[in-house]
């Protein structure tokens, strides 16, 4: 594992009034060729929730609200596969745009719960939705 320092990350759980859980087929980094939610580091300067607005901008084009900590946070040894990162999840609704790929991602769908359940997701973003009972 690389020595250098703790990065601290965001994750976005966006669900449906359907319950439907919005996920991205990733292109980029970490766990490419998975699904995953959004996510990404905050940057040096940056407030929690502007770099989860910030990141599901860049990535699937969508503005955020209603964001809430989920009260959880990640940090399991190897999570990441060449970092140290720290990851707190939030809920979140989508208040304006249509999900779709922008950057890091080739596809952006909802998902039905019964679904995900069956999936392997990226780093512990099935673990996430577990501990929140979403699936």
């Amino acid at each position: 594992m690389k020595q250098d320092h703790p990065y601290v990350g965001v994750d976005g759980i966006i669900t449906n009034d359907k319950g439907e859980i919005l996920l991205m087929h990733r292109t980029a980094g970490a766990y490419t060729g998975y699904w995953g939610l959004i996510a990404g580091a905050i940057e040096w300067g940056e407030e929690v929730k502007d770099a989860l607005k910030r990141e599901a901008m860049e990535e699937i084009g969508v503005e955020l609200g209603n964001i809430k900590f989920t009260g959880r946070y990640y940090d399991k040894i190897g999570r990441h596969p060449t970092k140290t990162f720290i990851c707190l999840p939030h809920t979140c609704d989508i208040i304006s745009g249509t999900p779709r790929p922008v950057s890091e991602c080739d596809e952006v769908r909802w998902f039905p719960k019964e679904e995900v359940r069956k999936m392997t997701l990226a780093y512990d973003h099935k673990q996430m939705l577990e501990d929140l009972d979403l699936i």
